[in-house]
């Protein structure tokens, strides 16, 4: 049965909570509603693995009460996700340009997270995490004297970055990354998705004893 507050201040307290011309049986159905989203969130926080080592480890001030009052949920995004709890991500991505979203859904058991901040995951398909990929293996191409002119791209007008480019500077664009200073500056700001050449990895064999 759904009892009634047994004080004038905890009355108050639950009118605060109802829609205006809401129902009794409208507002029992939608508390109970809220009750089994807040139990799911909680347990998907729970079963995730970095949670449980967070918790099991005794250096950190992680324990099951506060989360079950305050889960690390996945705040998710057409592009991306954002896991924290559900305040800090709402406020840290008001600001995203990431698709259609927000939606507020449980942990996955192998959703990182932080136990200092709030951790932005791009998805693989994303035109976000294709732009990051393209700057990282540009910089990556560039090598360490010339991977600035990477972030120099995404922070200046295209005349000036071409501008203030040395003649050591175009040679690398030009035999590093086979494409004119022009095209380095929109494919640093997501503007042009060029074709790298692959990272080379060093493969391990067994060839037995």
């Amino acid at each position: 049965m759904w009892s009634t507050a047994s004080s004038p201040c905890q009355a108050a307290s639950v009118r605060t909570l109802r829609f205006d011309g809401e129902t009794d049986d409208e507002f029992r159905n939608r508390a109970e509603r809220a009750g089994q989203i807040a139990r799911l969130l909680v347990e998907g926080c729970l079963r995730n693995r970095d949670v449980r080592e967070l918790i099991a480890d005794p250096i950190l001030p992680y324990t099951e009460e506060p989360l079950r009052r305050w889960p690390i949920v996945r705040i998710e995004y057409e592009q991306a996700f954002a896991v924290g709890t559900i305040g800090e991500c709402l406020d840290a991505t008001k600001h995203k340009h990431w698709g259609d979203g927000p939606w507020i859904l449980p942990l996955e058991p192998d959703d990182p997270v932080s136990a200092e901040r709030i951790l932005y995951v791009y998805k693989p398909e994303s035109l976000y995490n294709r732009r990051f990929e393209q700057r990282r293996r540009l910089k990556e191409l560039l090598g360490k004297k010339h991977r600035p002119l990477v972030g120099k791209a995404m922070r200046m007008r295209k005349k000036d970055y071409l501008a203030g480019l040395t003649t050591d500077d175009v040679r690398a664009v030009r035999e590093r990354i086979k494409v004119e200073p022009g095209d380095l500056w929109r494919a640093a700001r997501g503007k042009l998705f060029l074709v790298l050449p692959p990272r080379i990895v060093q493969l391990e064999f067994d060839f037995g004893d």
